[in-house]
């Protein structure tokens, strides 16, 4: 017995949106914490499409905010995925258990809290919580990737084995920053404090690793004040209550 002719159609239309579903979904596989750009030629050869086709669908995927494109810099993930990442982040038990413990930090010593993850070229900012007890309060974006060279940056950046990882995080970099950086590395894993001054903003940052089962760092814990309140000494009671708070993260439960 012949499918109706309505219903064949349906199936038909149906297939379709399933194939640009599943190429959809396996142009967002090519990027990874590796790879963060993608070109047409490199897309056209994963997908095992023709280039022309392989355009029409980057092209679908920036109309939509699934990917932008740059001239000259290939394609990234878009604005419309940021936003479902960071909807994702908030299910994440270490967001949930963060919020108190950021919360009786900042209290206890009067300066704003940030939880970073890494996001591929810097940390991504996942949790804020801003002391509200001064006139003037210090707050960062969620959603927002931090410089390589701020207190968390450094964190992630001391925690890097991957050489491809280490040099995509100091693209761009000036010679003598990036070996500032690099000289930093270990004693920022021997004392867990990693330091940075934004003079330009004269504002000080000071973060600590935070440490999943398997001992890897999974996020950074940090405070952020002005140059003349935030301590530079590592044995102030400041940097001390950062660290039992980045300990009390990493203990599982």
């Amino acid at each position: 017995m012949a499918e109706p002719a309505g219903l064949a159609g349906g199936s038909q239309r149906e297939g379709r949106d399933l194939q640009v579903l599943a190429r959809f979904t396996r142009v967002l596989e090519l990027f990874d914490h590796e790879r963060s750009r993608i070109d047409l030629a490199y897309a056209t050869s994963q997908l095992g499409l023709n280039r022309s086709t392989t355009y029409r669908y980057l092209a679908a995927m920036v109309k939509h905010g699934l990917l932008t494109h740059s001239p000259g810099q290939g394609y990234a993930l878009g604005p419309t995925l940021s936003r479902v990442g960071l909807l994702a982040l908030d299910r994440l038990p270490l967001l949930d258990r963060a919020d108190p413990v950021m919360g009786r930090l900042s209290e206890a010593v009067g300066e704003t809290s940030v939880l970073s993850i890494w996001g591929g070229r810097g940390p991504l900012v996942a949790r804020v919580h801003d002391e509200q007890s001064r006139f003037i309060r210090i707050s960062v974006a969620v959603g927002s990737t931090l410089p390589i060279v701020t207190a968390q940056g450094q964190m992630f950046l001391a925690h890097l084995t991957d050489e491809r990882a280490l040099r995509r995080a100091l693209e761009g970099l000036d010679e003598t920053v990036r070996d500032a950086l690099l000289a930093k590395r270990p004693e920022i894993r021997r004392s867990g404090i990693a330091i940075s001054d934004a003079s330009g903003d004269g504002l000080r940052g000071i973060a600590a690793p935070i440490h999943g089962v398997d001992g890897s760092l999974t996020a950074t814990i940090a405070l952020i004040g002005t140059i003349s309140r935030m301590p530079q000494d590592k044995d102030d009671a400041r940097v001390t209550a950062l660290l039992q708070a980045a300990q009390t993260l990493s203990d599982p439960e």
